[in-house]
């Protein structure tokens, strides 16, 4: 447990809080937690309530995050924690993000610093000499929601760009300008879920809208943090052709063309809701039909991700004169046709893609 930053939250009368650490931007009384569990108020002061508290290291690809233009072929150790600002219905990380025993777990901490089942408590120090000495060159917030942990990741990433290692944060995308403003300098890249383009069909998986998009922008254009987005596509919630046109048209005039789009298939076997189980998976047809949309608007890197249909638009292709550039075979990666500067080694034209 760790107090918080003040920047992330207001004192109020009656030692009522508001916390800022995302767009919910709770109202939190005293003895009580905010809707993630892992902020509280003790006596009108903002806790963290799982800061250095981990799951582990683990190291993945960093196109598993998913970033095909970012530090292609890496392996990043990536951390988790507990806890989430969403319930997502079709959530993979759901035990320790809103389930068990993730919730349980949160609602001890309120009461006193035990109960951890599978997981250590590591300061931000210690992670990154951990990192350095197994020669990872990134670190990646990632698995639950990093979001609701904005002092831990404003600390380790802190370190961990003065040690030289990049930084990665995957997101649903509800920070705040606060947030950002806080540790936004430290974050080299993001992956963002966009889910949907409106609250209607954010409130169907067990989400909130709120300002995503806008704070995406923000990201990217005041904080200069390397995005990729990614929308896994549920049949019959967010697959509708209107919907995804206004998503990609947003992304190309906001983000810009070269922002990379990955579109992933649904599979039900991996859903925690009863009902959201019994959805199909997505189709190919589906996919194929969504990645058009994304290139009829403008989009230049639109990639599919589909295992278990072994189906995949993985390669990157110069969109100016068609070199291939990266070639991808599951977390195989070859890079082909990309210079130092992440341009297309034959033309030159800007890939958008980060080496360095």
């Amino acid at each position: 447990m760790k107090l918080g930053s003040p920047k992330l939250y207001q004192k109020l009368s009656q030692n009522k809080i508001r916390c800022l650490a995302c767009q919910r931007k709770c109202l939190i009384l005293p003895g009580k937690t905010g809707f993630c569990l892992a902020r509280e108020n003790r006596k009108g002061s903002l806790y963290s309530l799982t800061y250095g508290l981990i799951t582990g290291i683990q190291a993945d690809p960093v196109e598993k995050k998913p970033l095909y233009h970012f530090h292609p072929g890496a392996a990043v150790a990536s951390i988790g924690s507990f806890g989430c600002n969403f319930r997502c219905k079709q959530c993979l990380n759901w035990s320790c993000s809103w389930g068990e025993p993730a919730t349980g777990l949160l609602q001890k901490l309120t009461k006193e610093r035990a109960g951890r089942p599978a997981s250590e408590e590591v300061n931000p120090k210690s992670l990154v000499k951990t990192i350095k000495d197994q020669n990872y060159p990134g670190l990646a917030f990632t698995y639950n929601e990093p979001a609701i942990n904005p002092e831990f990741v404003h600390d380790a990433a802190k370190l961990a760009k003065k040690e030289k290692l990049f930084t990665v944060f995957v997101t649903n995308g509800s920070w705040t300008t606060e947030a950002l403003d806080y540790y936004g300098q430290y974050i080299d890249a993001a992956n963002i879920d966009f889910k949907g383009f409106s609250q209607k069909i954010y409130s169907k998986q067990g989400g909130f809208f709120g300002q995503i998009p806008a704070l995406a922008k923000y990201a990217q254009e005041k904080h200069h943090i390397h995005l990729e987005i990614t929308t896994l596509l549920i049949p019959t919630i967010n697959d509708q052709p209107e919907e995804l046109k206004k998503m990609a048209n947003w992304m190309v005039k906001n983000l810009g063309p070269k922002t990379p789009w990955h579109l992933s298939q649904y599979s039900p076997a991996a859903a925690p809701d009863k009902e959201f189980a019994k959805i199909p998976p997505t189709t190919i047809e589906a996919l194929a039909k969504a990645a058009v949309i994304g290139r009829q608007a403008g989009l230049q890197f639109v990639y599919v991700w589909a295992p278990a249909a072994d189906y995949a638009q993985a390669d990157t292709i110069c969109p100016k004169c068609g070199n291939l550039a990266i070639h991808r075979t599951g977390y195989k990666i070859e890079v082909l046709g990309v210079n130092k500067n992440g341009h297309c080694s034959k033309c030159g034209e800007n890939l958008n893609i980060r080496l360095t």
